[in-house]
């Protein structure tokens, strides 16, 4: 993997382009420091389709309402958000 300064990646970048489309990845940098990748572009893989449970319970009824959840990951940030707004709450080690 190479890396090009913000500039260089500019004025070049057909051939930064070119490059991905060879399977070639690059650092894009600003004043030394990584702050973009271009790489090939990678279809996202399918996940397989979760089991739906014939009767409601049980772990398998949970993973099939969090299928249909389009907006988890949305939801969960703003929970944590919140979360860390509370006074007298220890902060999370999720970070």
């Amino acid at each position: 993997m190479r890396e090009l300064p913000v500039a260089e990646a500019k004025r070049d970048f057909k051939r930064v382009l070119d490059d991905a489309e060879r399977g070639e990845s690059t650092v894009v940098t600003r004043q030394g420091r990584p702050v973009a990748v271009i790489r090939p572009y990678e279809p996202e893989k399918a996940r397989p389709e979760l089991p739906k449970p014939t009767l409601p319970g049980g772990l398998l009824a949970m993973a099939g309402l969090l299928a249909d959840w389009d907006t988890i990951d949305e939801d969960i940030a703003e929970i944590i958000a919140s979360r860390q707004l509370e006074h007298g709450r220890p902060p999370s080690d999720f970070d």
